[in-house]
């Protein structure tokens, strides 16, 4: 859902596509500005990036019109391959580690640290993708719209618009990569469950993607842009230019390879840091009383029903639980100095920061309810394996320490919904009430 925060974003979005078309080196200065302003207030605005990573295109376009020898370093051109270059190596990457796991992707829901460069690798070659393309399609669109400015008009050159570098690139390498990309990205984002069930094939596809889109860019780029004998040398010259880094197709694919191998052996590394953080045989212990605790859960169930579960043994369970904060290292009479969304907020980061999850989000939905939502939990490893009949009503430990503490802070109840368990975390949502 678009909150407040993510305007900034979106809108400099919109100015990267007005940039594209009018030209003025403040509507991109601008567009990039609003883009920062965005992601200061959002963490991952991709619509704040998109919008930096697309108009600083234009920027460096008009900057060479206006300062002598600045086109001799960088093209426009060049700096979308540049993009290109970095994005395949996110891609590599993301999907070496992908085949690492790739027996059991289950196994990655445990590796706390892989699974957050997993995703972060994600978006980086996401936003790439999703920003070359932006850039690729308002090329065509601005000539279309401002062809009598060009001498020659390019539209008035079929022989370039049938040259094979851009036949194949525009359609093998643009408009079937974006749909295949699609196809990946829009089940990982609609549904959390999508990435873990289904990446041996949702990886491949985004992968083939990126690599239609990435070899397609380089040859139209080596044998047409910078081509001396090519039809863009007679049309506009000034487009044709001596790479300044990449004098050749290897040289460009040898970075990124670079690029995706110290990536992925990085993402390695960090996952052994944060394991670091809790030994092994912690973990271990974790994952089975996380299953012992549905099996304890199940079987009152079965003895005394649901409603008595609810009514009385979550609400004793969730008051008995403040004597963990000082296991965490938090002082709850500080805490009682705090609004509670702030201590709530503080309390689940502490709880993160034992490495049992990358992170816990609170939401509050209004004055009386929020849901805590804990991603990439290490015990979900155990539970995915749990038939979904079995966990049917449970709760996260998560919310029932949240509930803990809002019930310390407030003195109030708390109706506990069944939490939303899915590949790589819960979802649960929460109501404050009166004492009875």
């Amino acid at each position: 859902m678009l909150a407040k925060k993510n305007i900034p974003g979106f809108i400099a979005l919109g100015l990267t596509f007005v940039g594209f078309l009018v030209f003025p080196l403040y509507v991109s200065i601008g567009a990039v500005i609003l883009g920062i302003i965005g992601i200061v207030l959002v963490r991952n605005d991709i619509a704040g990036v998109i919008a930096m990573l697309t108009s600083t295109e234009v920027i460096i376009g008009e900057v060479g019109k206006l300062v002598d020898g600045f086109a001799l370093i960088i093209h426009p051109v060049e700096y979308m391959i540049l993009l290109c270059i970095i994005g395949y190596g996110f891609a590599i990457a993301n999907e070496g580690i992908g085949i690492s796991s790739i027996k059991d992707l289950n196994i990655l829901k445990a590796q706390l640290g892989m699974s957050r460069m997993h995703k972060l690798y994600g978006r980086a070659e996401t936003t790439i993708f999703l920003s070359v393309s932006i850039q690729c399609v308002m090329g065509p669109v601005v000539l279309l719209l401002t062809a009598g400015n060009f001498n020659p008009s390019v539209i008035e050159h079929p022989v370039f618009l049938a040259y094979p570098t851009v036949f194949w690139h525009t359609f093998i390498g643009g408009i079937l990569p974006f749909g295949l990309f699609l196809i990946k990205i829009v089940p990982a984002f609609a549904n959390k469950d999508f990435i873990y069930k289904y990446g041996m094939i949702l990886g491949p596809i985004g992968f083939v993607a990126w690599s239609l889109a990435y070899f397609t860019s380089l040859a139209d780029y080596y044998l047409l842009v910078i081509n001396p004998l090519s039809p863009v040398m007679v049309m506009n010259p000034t487009l044709v230019k001596e790479p300044f880094i990449w004098p050749d197709f290897g040289w460009a694919l040898a970075t990124s390879v670079v690029i995706g191998v110290v990536g992925y052996l990085y993402a390695r590394v960090f996952d052994a840091r944060s394991s670091n953080l809790i030994s092994p045989s912690t973990h271990g212990v974790a994952l089975v009383l996380h299953g012992i605790s549905f099996g304890y859960e199940n079987a009152a169930k079965e003895l005394v029903g649901a409603p008595v579960l609810y009514k009385y043994v979550y609400p004793y369970t969730y008051k008995s639980l403040d004597k963990l904060a000082y296991f965490l290292g938090i002082d709850l009479d500080e805490l009682k100095s705090m609004n509670v969304n702030d201590a709530l907020e503080y309390y689940m980061q502490k709880c993160a920061s034992i490495g049992m999850a990358e992170r816990i989000k609170v939401k509050w939905t209004s004055e009386s309810s929020f849901s805590v939502e804990s991603v990439n939990c290490s015990t979900a490893a155990v539970r995915s394996k749990i038939p979904k009949e079995e966990i049917k009503g449970s709760i996260c430990p998560w919310a029932l320490l949240a509930a803990s503490l809002v019930n310390k802070l407030t003195g109030k109840d708390m109706e506990i919904a069944p939490s939303e368990f899915y590949e790589i975390g819960a979802k649960t949502e929460i109501t404050i009430r009166e004492p009875q």
